[in-house]
């Protein structure tokens, strides 16, 4: 039949359905030679955009997977996103094929920042010569045994704090969440520039601070459409806000530092004289320093969630203040040096990490070269998400997974260090998360020292089994509502704070 025989308007109403079509068609036929992972529909521009709840798209993608399977292809805007939720996946992404998957997505944000490519572990585009060196001498100097050891008294200096601060709130509600986060953040700059940066008076700002730039990675309009990048001036002003912070966060400390301590003992070095001599720039070291320093409210969010699942669990709070009460104690706190051996311990904190993982999709890689991934074609440049969300409360690999029951990790070898698929709150392969040696030692001993000296009750009228436990999504996987708890000093242990503390209340 010819075409140009058809009445005028079936003609321009043929036009207009083979244009409005084509993007589909071709999206099919290129799905169908490539052999991508299956995936719900993806509609022209917008892609799957839809297929997400806007405000919990880890259970979105949770429940994608249960209709497509362990691997999943989506797209949003320009990009193709292929998502794991199955331990096999992940497994074939960081084992299989962890050199073909081990690059990044840089944001349009990062790239307009100052240095970003040259001085932050996180964001590095590829695992080169510069990220290897980043790497070995943030593991060096921070994260290795040797370093963890050295800083041991510093960790436990804040906690002590950190409980000193509580019991002056002693039956008065607290909002334990700036407490951890204080006290988190105050360890790592120590351990970094050797002095605090957080007070318990300016807690509230710091968090703030901090949650915006962990904002300013999540990508943006020009990320998803690139063709409109000079167009999105949003992720601009975002960055003169993010490099404002950077700089007002770092500078006097920074420019004092280039200024004195030239001849500082080699034993009393800290990570900023490291990077100096090191001849890193000024927007150098803000970003790495506050590449760590923003990992205090990962560690904080994690305690958070563990508090709230043991207050309301009291059978598994009572079994883990009698483990501590056995274990060697110095006056209100206890000790770091024996809490890797405590099993229950250790079963809670997995047993938290499993069920709320500080960052629920993991930081999306990058296929540096088209690849074959669980029999499925990955073009070159796909983002591939793993769903650490997901992974934790998968049927097939947890028994009654929404529960929480520390009692499943006793006499069982599973870790949070990368190498059981199940369970990866902090990454695996060569981009595991840099620093989650301290992050886990901090959990331990911020989390021990909480149970072992106050008795936690809810604010009035609060029932624990009724307790909110509503997630709210971002980078950090935070409570909708922060958890407010009353701190009541244990009785066989109020004469020791009042001799701490020189109180008369006791």
């Amino acid at each position: 039949m010819d075409i140009t025989g058809l009445d005028g308007a079936y003609y321009n109403y043929f036009l207009f359905s083979l244009v409005l079509l084509s993007p589909i068609l071709l999206l099919v036929f290129t799905q169908r030679k490539t052999r991508l992972p299956p995936g719900p529909f993806a509609w022209p521009v917008i892609g799957n955009l839809f297929d997400l709840d806007g405000k919990k798209p880890h259970i979105a993608l949770s429940r994608l997977a249960q209709s497509y399977g362990p691997l999943i292809s989506l797209r949003f805007g320009a990009r193709l996103v292929v998502v794991a939720s199955s331990p096999e996946a992940a497994r074939e992404i960081f084992m299989t094929h962890n050199r073909d998957l081990s690059g990044r997505h840089v944001v349009q944000l990062a790239k307009i920042l100052p240095q970003i490519d040259t001085s932050m572990i996180a964001m590095a585009a590829e695992c080169n010569e510069r990220w290897r060196f980043l790497r070995s001498t943030a593991h060096s100097e921070l994260f290795s045994a040797q370093a963890l050891e050295s800083f041991s008294q510093i960790r436990l200096e804040k906690a002590k704090e950190m409980l000193d601060f509580l019991a002056s709130k002693d039956g008065e509600v607290v909002k334990i969440s700036d407490v951890l986060l204080a006290t988190s953040a105050n360890i790592m700059s120590n351990a970094m520039v050797s002095q605090d940066i957080v007070s318990w008076k300016n807690i509230g700002e710091v968090r703030r601070c901090i949650r915006r730039l962990l904002e300013f990675g999540i990508p943006g309009l020009a990320d998803l459409f690139p063709a409109i990048g000079c167009l999105d001036f949003w992720t601009k002003q975002k960055a003169v806000e993010c490099t404002r912070i950077l700089r007002e966060t770092w500078i006097d400390i920074v420019s004092k530092r280039r200024g004195g301590r030239a001849d500082v003992a080699f034993s009393s070095r800290d990570f900023l004289d490291v990077l100096i001599e090191n001849s890193f720039d000024d927007y150098q070291i803000y970003n790495l320093l506050t590449e760590f320093l923003i990992s205090s409210e990962t560690i904080s969010t994690a305690i958070e969630w563990a508090m709230a699942e043991l207050t309301r669990n009291q059978e598994a709070s009572s079994k883990l203040l009698d483990e501590l009460m056995k274990n060697e104690v110095e006056g209100t706190a206890v000790s770091e040096k024996h809490l890797t051996q405590l099993p229950y311990l250790q079963a809670c904190i997995k047993e938290t990490l499993r069920l709320h993982p500080p960052t629920p999709l993991l930081v999306p890689r990058r296929a540096s070269q088209t690849c074959e991934l669980m029999n499925y074609n990955l073009p070159k440049d796909s983002l591939v998400v793993v769903n650490a969300y997901a992974l934790g409360r998968d049927e097939k690999s947890w028994e009654d997974p929404q529960g929480f029951k520390p009692e499943r990790f006793l006499g069982t070898s599973l870790d949070v260090k990368g190498t059981h698929y199940e369970l990866l709150p902090f990454g695996g392969g060569r981009r595991i998360c840099a620093g989650y040696p301290l992050a886990l030692k901090q959990i331990q001993l911020l989390l021990a020292s909480l149970v072992y000296a106050f008795d936690w009750l809810h604010p009035p009228g609060m029932e624990p089994t009724n307790l909110d436990m509503s997630e709210k999504f971002g980078f950090t996987l935070a409570r909708e509502n922060p958890l407010l708890l009353i701190p009541r000093i244990r009785n066989d242990m109020q004469k020791d704070w009042a001799e701490a503390l020189g109180l008369k209340k006791f």
